[in-house]
Parts: structure tokens; sequence; C-alpha cells
């Protein structure tokens, strides 16, 4: 008998564990019902507002009232109220720290699903109700997110994704209510836009490139901007986003708009000179160059790309020919990585863009040199060692610039192959074996 008993008793046990859970319907009403004792008396009952989340999270998860009005809309109760009293926290101590991060948004997701199936014009008008409430937290919870991502010495790019995330929000609850007939909370066009600003700068601070481009092209649309210039900001984004995803006919059509709307805008100029720059459009550079330096004549490095630009023509010149003109745009060259050292001596790129300078005239020079080595002529020795000399004095203009980089440097392999090459052409075979044995070592 006893074994029996022991095990009816067991039984019992089971099926009393089973039907300890009540129906998900009824822990909806049963977290709707503790969310009503919060509201009754919030500073008291905070244990209340916490016991309702957890019912409500657990009763959501069932399928069987997925599908249910009063699942999302009493979910959506409950964040809002969770949100309201972070939001209240953060306004008496703005760095502090949110006790339930995301409420907002998921009561902003739970109210949707509630409108959606919401069939009565009371249930839709108390959802309504409660998403005006929930924007302004939303908008509240954007900006903490976006100062918290932007103030640390570690950028979070989570909190760049949390404020994209609650303005946009802000700005889908601003439609739902106007497509319902409510009281809009961004009343103007011009709101809507300035919202739509502030989406997408936090979309792109994010790395959410693609939502950052789609509201940048509905601004660029209908021509936004504002006191930061931020038309500006549009075109440079939109140019860069689509020069990213290689839709070359896009990101020159913004970058071009954008540049002969906002000629003064450096951030454009800068973006249209690296374009160039890609293209290999080097003739084309020389003004925007000049014109960058008008605006940033301290910026040393718009100087070292304009010799960049014509130390590259010269040498097109130079392998077309065309000597007299190469020589011209060389002298510019050295015009400008002069500027470069004077305002920074030791800039080791500028040193051995100017040592890399005449190093290439000298090879142009040996070129030159070699048509006359097998002309044994009186005349053609002469040529051959007037040619000599001048690609020698190129060597020697070269050296003290590669010898003062690699002292600044002393790991580029470019500036050490140069050196060697140099040091072996004047016979100085010590120095050329020391050089490559450091590249030896470089290169294992």
């Amino acid at each position: 008998m006893k074994k029996h008993f022991i095990l009816l008793l067991i039984l019992t046990s089971g099926l009393t564990s089973l039907w300890a859970q009540d129906p998900p319907e009824k822990e909806v009403k049963r977290a709707d019902k503790l969310v009503g004792l919060y509201l009754l008396d919030p500073k008291s009952s905070k244990d209340k507002l916490l016991e309702a989340k957890t019912v409500i999270d657990a009763a959501s998860k069932d399928n069987t009232i997925a599908n249910d009005y009063k699942t999302w809309y009493v979910k959506g109760k409950i964040y809002n109220e969770l949100a309201s009293a972070d939001n209240a926290m953060m306004i008496v101590n703005p760095k502090a720290k949110l006790s339930n991060r995301g409420a907002g948004l998921t009561a902003y997701e739970s109210l949707s699903k509630a409108l959606g199936l919401a069939v009565k014009s009371y249930e839709k008008k108390d959802v309504l109700q409660i998403m005006q409430e929930l924007s302004q937290y939303l908008n509240n919870f954007g900006s903490y997110s976006y100062n918290q991502a932007a103030t640390s010495k570690n950028p979070n790019s989570e909190y760049f994704t949390d404020a994209f995330r609650n303005f946009e929000a802000v700005l889908m609850i601003n439609k739902t209510l106007t497509d319902n007939g409510q009281k809009a909370i961004l009343p103007t066009p011009e709101d809507v836009n300035r919202q739509k600003y502030i989406v997408a700068v936090c979309a792109q601070s994010a790395a959410q490139d693609k939502e950052a481009a789609k509201y940048y092209e509905e601004l660029e649309a209908v021509n936004f901007n504002d006191s930061t210039n931020a038309g500006a900001v549009i075109y440079e984004a939109l140019y860069t986003f689509y020069n990213k995803n290689q839709d070359s006919v896009k990101a020159e059509k913004y970058l071009t708009t954008g540049r002969a709307k906002y000629p003064n805008e450096s951030n454009l100029l800068f973006a249209e000179i690296n374009h160039y720059l890609k293209k290999g459009k080097l003739s084309e550079l020389i003004d925007k160059l000049k014109l960058a330096i008008a605006k940033e004549p301290n910026n040393i490095s718009i100087y070292a790309t304009l010799g960049n630009v014509y130390d590259n023509l010269a040498q097109k010149e130079w392998e077309a020919g065309n000597l007299t003109k190469g020589d011209e745009y060389q002298k510019e060259s050295e015009k400008y990585y002069d500027v470069v050292l004077e305002k920074d001596p030791n800039n080791s790129n500028a040193l051995y863009s100017k040592g890399a300078l005449y190093y290439n005239r000298a090879a142009q020079v040996s070129k030159e040199a070699n048509k006359y080595a097998n002309d044994y002529s009186k005349e053609g020795t002469k040529k051959y060692n007037d040619k000599k000399a001048e690609m020698e004095a190129y060597f020697d203009k070269a050296l003290p610039f590669f010898e003062k980089a690699d002292k600044i440097e002393g790991t580029d392999l470019n500036t050490l192959i140069a050196l060697k090459e140099i040091y072996a052409k004047k016979g100085m075979f010590d120095k050329s074996n020391e050089v490559k044995a450091r590249l030896e070592k470089l290169k294992k």
C-alpha cells in the first residue's frame, strides 16, 4: 500500500505543477492589473511594474495569443511606463545609466502590433494616446544615446544605433498619428525634414549606410538645408554612399550637384579632389587644389597633393618625350614640396617625394644617355658624357632628401631602395651593401 500511495502523491504533485501556470490570456490580464496597481502609486509600487514586465514578457511569447490585440496593447503600456521611469530619472541626472535601455523601442514595436490588430475605434484611440506620450521619451532617449556615443573616448556604434532607432521611431509615430487623424508631434514639413536629417546622421554614424542614404535622398528631393549647412552634408554623404557601392553615375551626379549648390563648402571640395585623384584626372585637379589652398592655407597636405599632381604630370610628359613641358611641371612640383618643407622640415613624405622627383628625372636622363651608349664618335661620346653628368647631378640632388627621410622614418622600403641604387651608381658600395642588408632584414 505504501508504494502505491507514494506513486499517487508524485502524480498528484506533477499535475499540480502543470496546472499552476495560468493560461496566457489570463497572464495578460494579470500583467494589466499589475501595471494598473503601479499607476495608482508609482513611487511605492515599483515592484508591481517589474512583476508586470516579467509576466507580459513570458505571456507574449505564447503563439496562441500572438494575434491578440490585448497582448500587445498591455505589453506596450507596461514598457511605456518603464520608459517613463527611465525618462524621469534621466531628467534628474542626464548621466544616469538607464535601468531599462530599449524599453521605449519595445513599447513602440508592441503598440504598432496592437494598432494593426485593433478592431474597435476605442482600441486604436488608446494605442495612439500612448504613442503620443511615448514619442517624448523616444526623442529624449535618442539624444541620450547620441551624447553617450559622441562623448565617449571609444565611441560605441551601439549607442549610435540606439539613437538612430529612437529618433526614427519618433518619425514613424508622427506619421502614424497623422495617418489616423491625430495631432502631429512634428507639426510642419520643416520639423519632419529636420527629424529625418537627425535620423540620417545617426544612421550614418552607426554605419547603417543604406538607411542613411534613404533619408538623405528624401531630403535632397525637397532641397532641405538649415543653419548648419545640412544640404552640403547631404550631398557629401550621398556621393560617399554611391561611390562606395560603385554606382559612379549617381556618385558623380550628387558630387557635381553638391559642388554647384555649395561651392564654398570645403568637405565637398575635398571629396571632389579625391574623386579626381582616383580617376587620374590630374590636369583638372590643379585649379581645385589651388582653391583648396586659398581656403586652408595652413593645410600642408594640400600643398603636398598639388606637388604630387605636378610630379605625376612631369613624369607623363617626360615619358612622352616632352622634356620641356615635363621640366615646367617639375619646377611647379618642387615649389609646392618646398612649401611643405618650409612649414614642416621633418615631413618624411615630402622629403621622400622631393627626392623621388629628382630620382625619376635622373632615370629619364639615363634613358637619353643610353641612346648614345654605342655611339663612339666624338660627338656621340660627348653627348653620352653630358647626359651621364646630368643624371649624376640629379642623383646628387635626390640623395640628401632620401637620407634625411631615412633618418626620420628608418623603415620605409621605397626610401631604402632609392638609397641603395644611388649609392651603387655613385660607387659607394659599402653604403649600398649596408642599405641592402637593412632591406633584406625588413623583408623577412
